[in-house]
């Protein structure tokens, strides 16, 4: 009898692990992880180079694991278990931080190398005195402005046993802010106007990304510092707060730190945006399209928005056009730093240009720069890309 039970028990678990091989073969796949974030494995070529040295295999065992069936699901059971019943602290690369913010895990025995990451912050700074100079010969003039990612400006949420990255985030902006001084370039540092304020509504808890108010903020220095140093003319003084509709949208924010967390983590904030009172006249055009929205609400996870809101996104080229040939004309160059800004930053010029580099390729940064030539150029960088030479960080 005992025999026949564990005849049955073999099989039992047999037929379970063969039926998940067979669901896994015939289901198509996914190119995407929403959850994770991340580009799914391409099941792996065969060549006699890649059955040798074992990567043939290698490439099997990470394309299955990869696109095994119900993949999600295990996911979302995974991180339910740990976060409902283990009651552990950090799940998937996420740490459950203080006072409700989620922050990503920096593994304890994380080891920055400050001499390397230093060096390529300089050379970041080498490259934008270059640019600086080309703008500054045909008249124009540049910005650089630094935003601290979620994490930066939140390190202090971190349970104190996790917090082994602020020597890192303080090098680099030490570094980045010297050596664009050294440059004589013209630079706004967000993370020292943020500390003045103390505000943690500028920043979500359970995503990656400034708030409408944070970003608020950062127009405002940025405009002001325009007319202060640069003197351009005719250009409005920043939307003050009494000036602009905000409006809270219905639904919780599906975040990126909580996406990571299957949407399992319990939160109630919300996504702010904002319009200008006085309306002007515009022409927006999204890579060439015409496209009139500044806020996509369409809602992206059962009826929940994501900072997607903005813009609807990141999108290679972005102009915007006021048909008021007395102001000045602006190319923001970013990633998605630049989305919340941009409803507001747009108002106060005549043509306003956005690229994001890791998108845009029909023509290298100089290139553009030299057709369009716009009178102000304005890099906004978050301070975990201070030193990335590729993407919105590569001008040639």
């Amino acid at each position: 009898m005992k025999s026949l039970k564990k005849y049955y028990l073999t099989v039992s678990f047999l037929l379970i692990i063969y039926l998940g091989i067979f669901m896994t073969i015939i289901t198509e796949d996914e190119k995407v992880s929403i959850l994770e974030n991340r580009t799914l494995a391409n099941a792996p070529f065969f060549t006699r180079e890649s059955l040798l040295s074992g990567e043939y295999f290698k490439g099997w065992e990470t394309y299955l694991t990869d696109h095994i069936y119900s993949r999600d699901y295990w996911i979302e059971k995974y991180i339910f278990l740990n976060m409902s019943i283990l009651n552990k602290s950090d799940i998937n690369k996420i740490v459950m931080a203080k006072e409700g913010n989620l922050l990503p895990f920096i593994p304890f025995n994380t080891n920055h190398d400050l001499k390397f990451y230093s060096e390529k912050i300089n050379t970041m700074a080498n490259n934008i005195g270059e640019l600086d100079k080309y703008i500054r010969e045909y008249g124009g003039h540049f910005l650089f402005v630094g935003i601290p990612e979620q994490a930066s400006y939140l390190r202090s949420k971190y349970p104190d046993y996790y917090r082994n990255n602020e020597e890192y985030l303080d090098n680099n902006e030490t570094t980045m802010f010297e050596a664009l001084k050294e440059n004589k370039i013209d630079y706004i540092n967000m993370a020292e106007k943020y500390r003045q304020d103390v505000r943690e509504d500028y920043y979500f808890k359970t995503d990656h990304h400034y708030t409408f108010r944070g970003a608020y903020k950062a127009y405002t220095e940025i405009i002001q510092n325009l007319i202060d140093k640069v003197r351009i003319d005719n250009v409005r003084l920043p939307l003050a707060e009494d000036e602009i509709d905000f409006i809270t949208l219905s639904n919780p924010i599906s975040g990126s730190r909580n996406r990571k967390l299957a949407y399992l983590y319990p939160t109630d904030e919300k996504i702010e945006i904002g319009y200008p009172i006085e309306k002007i006249s515009y022409e927006k055009f999204t890579n060439g399209q015409l496209d009139p929205d500044f806020y996509q609400i369409n809602k992206d996870n059962d009826g929940r928005p994501t900072y997607n809101v903005f813009m609807g996104g990141d999108h290679a080229e972005t102009v915007i056009k006021t048909n008021r040939k007395d102001l000045p004309n602006l190319l923001i160059f970013g990633d998605s730093f630049t989305n919340a800004m941009e409803p507001l930053l747009y108002y106060h010029f005549n043509e306003t240009r956005i690229l994001d580099l890791r998108h845009y390729k029909d023509k290298s940064l100089y290139d553009y720069i030299k057709e369009h030539k716009p009178d102000i150029v304005l890099m906004i960088r978050d301070d975990l890309n201070y030193g990335t030479l590729e993407g919105n960080g590569k001008f040639d």
